[in-house]
């Protein structure tokens, strides 16, 4: 299995080379809404790693094309903890990147806080 450069570039705090490891027409959901395209999919994942806090893999199933990977971290202080579904191409490029977090009061807070965070720095393309 492939290691996660998203859980990587999250837990390292640096989110430079992510760019590099998505696909030109990726695809991020995230438990709000779907953002697509490099540009914007690299921006939030930029995002979400200034507001989880000291990510860390708990688990991994999966193969080369198609992984899940289990995760805890802290929003606020409070523990969260997530799946992150990543799906590749031939090549092990993401081209569809999920993100699942609980429990509900800590996702409010995490998406209060992703919010705030597009406030200040919108998404590339103008949307959203």
């Amino acid at each position: 299995m492939s290691p996660s450069p998203v859980l990587a570039a999250w837990a390292s705090g640096d989110h430079g080379p992510l760019s590099e490891a998505l696909a030109e027409h990726v695809t991020f959901s995230s438990p709000v809404a779907d953002y697509h395209g490099r540009a914007d999919v690299a921006h939030m994942l930029g995002l979400i790693a200034g507001v989880l806090e000291g990510v860390e893999r708990t688990g991994e199933w999966g193969g080369e094309r198609d992984a899940v990977y289990a995760l805890a971290a802290r929003v606020g202080g409070q523990d969260v903890q997530g799946l992150l579904r990543e799906e590749r191409t031939g090549t092990g490029k993401l081209t569809h990147v999920t993100l699942f977090l609980r429990p509900y009061p800590v996702l409010r807070t995490a998406i209060g806080r992703m919010r705030e965070a597009l406030e200040r720095t919108p998404l590339p393309s103008g949307r959203g």
